[in-house]
């Protein structure tokens, strides 16, 4: 299930943040507690900048992880994911990407849904590939990570790739 992040998601959050396997893909939470996080998540969706979502146990609504579409130009968005270590390996985040793509190609009429994925993170390139993302490229030197810059894959479904 994937609704709104809400103050009570805070904790689990943060621990994903520290999750030693997510901690150099996943960025700094937006404020120093849950209702800051809440407002700064709400304000992007109004503004039309990004629209994130937690991934939430259907039976109990516990936190799982998390998901983004940030919007750019020409209809396009970047899809980020990130599980807790609990909810990793059951295809929780494959079926979540799956969805939220479908909706934003049918729904929100993008055009192209992307994510970009550092080569060594081989989890993150193997669950794009299962969503049906397909390979573009490298994009050498793209991200900004501390006082290195890293090489991404840049992986992509367009509108003639819905299922």
């Amino acid at each position: 299930m994937l609704r709104p992040f809400r103050e009570g998601d805070y904790d689990a959050a943060l621990a994903l943040e520290q999750d030693a396997a997510a901690a150099r893909w996943v960025p700094e939470l937006p404020a120093p507690d849950g209702a800051g996080v809440v407002a700064f998540y709400d304000a992007c969706r109004r503004e039309g900048s990004l629209l994130h979502l937690v991934v939430a146990e259907p039976a109990t609504d516990a936190y799982l992880g998390e998901m983004m579409l940030a919007f750019g130009e020409h209809r396009v968005a970047e899809l980020g994911c990130c599980l807790a270590p609990a909810a990793r390996g059951r295809g929780i985040a494959t079926e979540a990407i799956v969805a939220l793509t479908d909706w934003a190609l049918a729904e929100l009429g993008l055009g192209r849904v992307q994510v970009f994925v550092a080569p060594e993170n081989v989890a993150a390139v193997s669950l794009a590939e299962r969503a049906g993302f397909r390979h573009e490229g490298l994009l050498r030197s793209y991200w900004e990570h501390g006082d290195e810059r890293l090489d991404v894959l840049i992986l992509a479904r367009v509108q003639s790739d819905r299922r």
